[in-house]
């Protein structure tokens, strides 16, 4: 074979032409080649001499097959003849080949096309992974992406979040999607070290259908916020006889809104006695009104009895400053997510039955009356060992256990891959419907429909959003986005994905809140997604949901009384705090404002 690019990467160095048009387009040259940080190369000299054809003939195929016209000569092709429950069991994998250390910055580039995909767009789908090669299989990078037809050069600058010696980490390409033909080649992962910023590399200009200022879908969806999401407050102010009284100053102001605008938290940090544990409380106080335990409430964490007293002590806390409480996850349903005794029971049918009711029973009836949801099964489509032995209609059995332990809770389904992965996820939403109906029609309590809404750079136009939202709307339940992040290293994206997300996801009249899967980078599954930094200083998509949630959603206004001793306020549903004051009499209410308006008398003291 004829030496490549890949030869001079192992050795660190750089082929000129191919350098110079690199370095000015990361803004890195300044008249010659030594002001380049010097990178080193994470894969073998070349990476497809490793390459073996993977998979079942059956279901898919891999196989090396030449390129012309490009800056390589081979390319790996990846058919897929039919969808697997997970996209990682179609994959080719390529283990590190040097050395990373945590922090370091590393640089992915890659070619790509499709030469077949499924829809109307005819983009194939594929994810980037980087990763520790065996469990618990970190990832530093994760990101799907969309295909085209024609050849383009794909790049994802990321830090490593681990430390990797050679062969401890791989990067592998997933394309376990709907039926399609790929083909990647040109592969390059390179190693710049901790000193070099990620964003100060090139990286594929990301961004999404229906971002543009004058996209169509705002006006409609600014139309549905007015209808939906505000009502009228009608004000009366009376002297203490009950008389009308005009020019009377009366202020509103929001205290809370009637939509959950909510986190993912941890006990841990909400009972700390640190520097971070403060701040961290100090904003889920100020800017949530739902939380979510993100780990503590699953299956194997309840059952760790020495951290129930912190996770009892952090549910009063929340609840002592009426933040309201969703509870995830009473079952998911597959061995690596159940407490390891559980697994040993697969050989008993009934004794497995009785361990989940046991613990249905236990946990929900622990906390009851404290949480207003349960997701009662948590993605059900790609986890189901427990009802491959149980059989399907033990779902509907957790479902009344969970309702008989707990009566007030909304109980839910929850699940993935719904709104996310550009909404073409057809296989994950067909099952998810399915499942739902099952319930509905078996006389399951189903209170609402949990879809969760963590983002690649693979982002959902929002009109595709609200077609997904207005399918799953037709079942006649509450729908909540219960997980959600943007996991891209492009702030300015990231923020307008924000932006629009929450815009689409709040104009939709069935859907009854949005909980952000953490807020700080310093307690985040996927850092990149944080709204806050490490420093607690505020990204820019941490901004755009503080000016929606604070600013453009939030009523505070001030009106004057007629000569009927009359004012109105179009306001956001909610609770206010509502102050009439003239001269020196002031008298002051608390008031809730539902869709259907709300009328409000405020009576002014006497003189005396």
């Amino acid at each position: 074979m004829q030496k490549t690019v890949w030869d001079f990467l192992a050795t660190g160095r750089m082929v000129l032409c191919a350098g110079l048009a690199f370095w000015s387009s990361a803004g890195l040259l300044t008249g010659n080649l030594l002001s380049a940080p010097a990178a080193v190369s994470l894969l073998p000299a070349d990476p497809l001499a490793q390459f073996r054809p993977g998979g079942a003939p059956e279901r898919w195929t891999t196989s090396r097959v030449p390129v012309q016209g490009q800056p390589f000569r081979e390319a790996v092709r990846i058919q897929v003849k039919q969808r697997p429950a997970q996209p990682y069991e179609m994959q080719v994998r390529f283990p590190n080949a040097g050395a990373v250390a945590k922090g370091d910055t590393l640089h992915l580039r890659f070619y790509a096309r499709a030469l077949a995909a499924p829809g109307e767009t005819g983009e194939g789908a594929l994810s980037a992974v980087f990763e520790r090669a065996t469990q618990p299989y970190e990832k530093s990078l994760q990101a799907r992406l969309a295909i085209g037809r024609e050849w383009k050069l794909y790049e994802q600058p990321f830090r490593a979040t681990h430390a990797f010696a050679p062969g401890q980490a791989q990067l592998t390409f997933q394309a376990g999607f709907d039926p399609q033909v790929l083909e990647i080649g040109g592969f390059e992962l390179l190693n710049y070290g901790a000193s070099v910023a990620p964003s100060s590399l090139p990286a594929t200009a990301m961004t999404y259908r229906g971002r543009e200022a004058n996209a169509a879908w705002r006006t409609a969806a600014a139309e549905r916020i007015k209808k939906h999401r505000q009502g009228d407050l009608s004000l009366a102010v009376t002297d203490a006889a009950g008389r009308p009284v005009s020019g009377v100053e009366v202020k509103v102001e929001m205290r809370r809104h009637a939509f959950a605008f909510g986190s993912a938290v941890t006990a841990e940090l909400l009972t700390a006695q640190t520097e971070d544990a403060r701040r961290y409380r100090e904003i889920i106080e100020r800017d949530f009104n739902r939380v979510v335990f993100e780990n503590d409430l699953k299956w194997p964490s309840w059952e760790r009895e020495s951290a129930r007293p912190r996770l009892m002590a952090a549910v009063d806390w929340l609840r002592g400053r009426n933040i309201e409480i969703r509870g995830h996850c009473l079952v998911w349903p597959s061995w690596k997510h159940v407490p390891g005794d559980v697994k040993k029971l697969a050989e008993d049918r009934a004794a497995l039955a009785e361990r989940v009711r046991r613990h249905i029973r236990e946990e929900a009836g622990a906390l009851r009356g404290k949480l207003v949801d349960w997701d009662v099964i948590n993605e059900p489509y790609s986890n189901h060992d427990l009802m491959d032995i149980l059989g399907r209609e033990v779902m509907v059995e957790w479902f009344k256990l969970a309702r008989e332990a707990d009566p007030q809770a909304r109980l839910y389904l929850n699940d993935y891959s719904i709104l996310s992965a550009g909404g073409r996820d057809a296989a994950h939403q067909r099952h998810f419907e399915e499942t739902l109906r099952f319930l509905k029609d078996s006389g399951a309590p189903l209170g609402g429909i949990g879809m969760q809404g963590h983002f690649g750079s693979d982002l959902t136009p929002p009109e595709r959003l609200l077609e997904v939202l207005d399918r799953f709307a037709q079942l006649g339940l509450p729908i909540q986005v219960t997980e959600h992040d943007i996991n891209v290293t492009d702030e300015s994206l990231q923020a307008d994905y924000t932006r629009d997300f929450l815009t689409a996801i709040f104009s939709h009249p069935s859907v009854v809140g949005i909980l952000t899967w953490g807020f700080w980078e310093g307690r985040h599954w996927r850092p990149n997604g944080a709204y806050y930094r490490r420093d607690w200083s505020l990204r820019p998509a941490g901004q755009a949901w503080r000016d929606l949630v604070r600013r453009d959603w939030w009523t505070v206004a001030t009106v004057t009384t007629d000569a009927a001793g009359a004012g109105r306020v179009r306001g956001f549903l909610g609770e206010y705090e509502i102050t009439a004051r003239q001269g020196g009499k002031v008298v002051s209410t608390r008031a809730k404002l539902p869709q259907v308006g709300a009328k409000v008398t405020l009576r002014l003291p006497s003189d005396g």
